[in-house]
């Protein structure tokens, strides 16, 4: 047997490398890797992988000690062989895994693979949507996951945790991965990380840290955050209103949905009854559809193009208003210029995505978007107080295969590349004083982003993955987690969505939504009025529903949404210090954020308290919480 350690960890495997262990010397936990998940693919995931699981076992060969902290440990892949080096630094584990000698023969290697604790139960840390913790229940699955794109992950990390200890795996390199998670018929459940190829290779090397902590979700949370913080990783929002003073008019503020479309009614005038109500702060979205091709009709409307003197009117009631910024997709028109624009996949051909009734959009290729956002600013959008951007930060890291595209002339352009581009676009708006806003939740833009969208639904007892706010819990005091737009308090038209039988997403449900985001010190997000587009099932057919202020969906969602942004005005900015469960199934929960404020909130369906309800429950600090609400219990 091998082994190295310093005064926190200790690593050991058999001669051949396998029954690989980490030692938590503090703690006393034994994280074992699961051979099964110590995997390669010989498929190339060339654009975005929409094809079968096709993994291979990596056979261990060799193992051995070079210098006093470093463990390297040799696995066969076929005719190739992998290389995976753990280095012991003070606090963490580095995994590195070097250029493999045979680079076009492997299409993705685990890095290292999941992990168990020895004699203890397993629970796992997701940083799905928003986050999810799963103990394994549920039905069997397997599932390959990439960066955000609404189920995907929107934070490069994996939790483990066990009654003894916690363990944190981080990738460093998270250009080119994958996250792959399931569960067998015998009951045993995995969560790993595939690093896949680049351009067609695994032509660089891969880094990944493991960080022990305690058995805790915060502290588990908190070791990533102060990574990234070192890292360079993190801008607070004070160092961000310092630059930007106008987002301090996000705190506080109601997210205001008013639909794709152009519609019917007096903009301002609706506006002021939002005003009247109590929302002194509000963040309109859209007011002008920013986009390559415009004259697009959806349900048979035309985009909703407020004027000049609305969105001037509209933002003197101190409102905030943003235009649709669609920019990742054209439409092909055949002019030469646009043609330019599309991104190629591997076989040279062009990339068609979404589609309303009888148009079609293609995918452009990210090193052009800038331009057009630049010029767009200074012209179309100039009257905008923040940009709202569709799926950039969700599922636009792609490859574009194209060869005359100026910024990678006759060579494909990486993920990597795709990313810096994409980071150029939130930027511009940024030098303009402008909050920046993104369809999907991801922390590669951290600090180009200030809010992101996408949550379940906080839903426990049959549902196996259970939310938790990961996200805010190392973002809150950088970022803000807001809902997907069509999933208003109010708007249940989208229906919900089911993943994999584990969780629900959708809108509609005022009191659980209002709930959550109080305890999370998000803000509320209401589709007051205004004209939207929805599918009718037949293709890609669409029909319009509308919202009108007097509605009783939206008053009972407004009613819900005030003390909600009133809270957010006094917690958005801080940091969430804790996070803990108060019942057994998870329908009662507590928040903690830097001034002292503790929020809980219940999610269950009966009354919880220390008489009422089920007895085995305790809460401090109230006799009683009912269904579906939220309160203070301090600060």
């Amino acid at each position: 047997m091998l082994q190295i350690k310093n005064k926190n960890i200790m690593l050991t495997c058999e001669d051949k490398g396998n029954e690989f262990i980490v030692v938590d010397l503090k703690r006393g936990t034994r994280w074992i890797i699961d051979e099964k998940t110590i995997v390669y693919g010989t498929e190339m995931y060339n654009d975005m992988y929409n094809g079968e699981l096709k993994f291979n076992s990596l056979i261990p060969i060799n193992a051995e000690i070079e210098r006093s902290d470093s463990l390297v440990l040799t696995f066969k892949a076929g005719d190739a062989v992998v290389k995976t080096i753990y280095i012991l630094k003070e606090d963490y584990i580095e995994v590195r895994i070097p250029v493999p000698e045979v680079v076009n023969f492997i299409g993705s290697v685990s890095m290292p693979g999941s992990f168990n604790p020895k004699g203890e139960n397993l629970k796992v840390l997701l940083p799905i949507m928003q986050g999810m913790l799963w103990d394994g229940s549920g039905k069997p699955f397997e599932n390959l996951r990439p960066e955000s794109a609404h189920v995907g992950f929107t934070m490069p990390f994996i939790g483990y945790m066990s009654e003894t200890g916690g363990l944190l795996f981080t990738s460093e390199t998270y250009d080119d991965l994958w996250w792959w998670i399931g569960k067998e018929e015998s009951g045993r459940y995995w969560a790993s990380n595939i690093q896949i190829s680049s351009i067609g290779t695994m032509r660089y090397e891969r880094v990944g840290r493991i960080y022990l902590t305690d058995s805790d979700i915060t502290k588990i949370a908190k070791a990533y955050r102060n990574k990234i913080i070192e890292q360079g990783r993190f801008k607070c929002w004070e160092e961000k209103i310092a630059e930007r003073p106008a987002l301090e008019n996000l705190f506080g503020s109601l997210m205001c949905y008013i639909g794709y479309c152009q519609d019917d009614i007096d903009y301002v005038d609706n506006c002021k009854k939002l005003k009247d109500y109590g929302f002194d702060r509000a963040l309109l979205y859209p007011g002008r559809f920013n986009i390559y091709s415009q004259g697009i009709h959806m349900g048979g409307k035309s985009t909703i193009n407020l004027s000049e003197k609305e969105v001037d009117e509209i933002k003197t009631l101190g409102y905030g208003m943003a235009p649709w910024t669609w920019l990742n997709e054209a439409l092909n028109d055949n002019e030469e210029q646009t043609q330019k624009m599309f991104m190629k996949n591997h076989r040279g051909e062009m990339v068609p995505n979404w589609a309303i009734d009888d148009q079609k959009w293609y995918w452009v290729c990210n090193s052009f978007i800038e331009e057009f956002q630049k010029n767009a600013l200074k012209t179309d959008i100039a009257d905008m107080t923040w940009d709202h951007f569709d799926v950039l930060s969700c599922a636009a890291l792609r490859e574009c295969y194209a060869e005359d595209h100026p910024s990678h002339l006759r060579r494909p352009m990486t993920r990597t590349e795709s990313r810096d581009h994409l980071k150029k676009v939130f930027r511009a708006g940024q030098s303009k004083g402008m909050a920046i806003s993104s369809e999907g939740f991801s922390d590669a833009f951290s600090n180009e982003l200030d809010f992101g969208s996408v949550k379940a639904w906080p839903q426990y007892g049959y549902f196996p993955f259970w939310p938790i706010p990961l996200t805010m819990l190392i973002y809150h005091d950088s970022m803000i987690h807001s809902w997907w737009e069509l999933h208003s308090y109010n708007v249940p038209w989208r229906s919900k969505t089911r993943w994999l039988e584990n969780f629900e997403y959708g809108g509609g449900k005022p009191r659980l939504m209002a709930a959550m985001d109080a305890l999370y010190g998000c803000p509320p997000d209401v589709f007051p009025f205004g004209a939207q587009y929805g599918y009718t099932g037949r293709g890609t057919e669409t029909y319009i529903y509308k919202y009108r202020f007097e509605d009783p969906e939206v008053q009972v969602a407004l009613k819900e949404a005030l003390p909600v942004a009133n809270l957010h005005r006094k917690i958005g900015k801080l940091e969430m210090i804790n996070f803990r469960f108060l019942s057994d199934d998870g329908c009662v929960q507590e928040t903690t954020f830097s001034d002292g404020t503790k929020i809980i909130a219940n999610f269950g369906k009966d009354v919880y308290g220390n008489e009422k309800g089920i007895d085995h429950i305790v809460i401090d600090e109230v006799d009683s919480i009912l269904p579906e609400s939220w309160r203070i219990v301090e600060g």
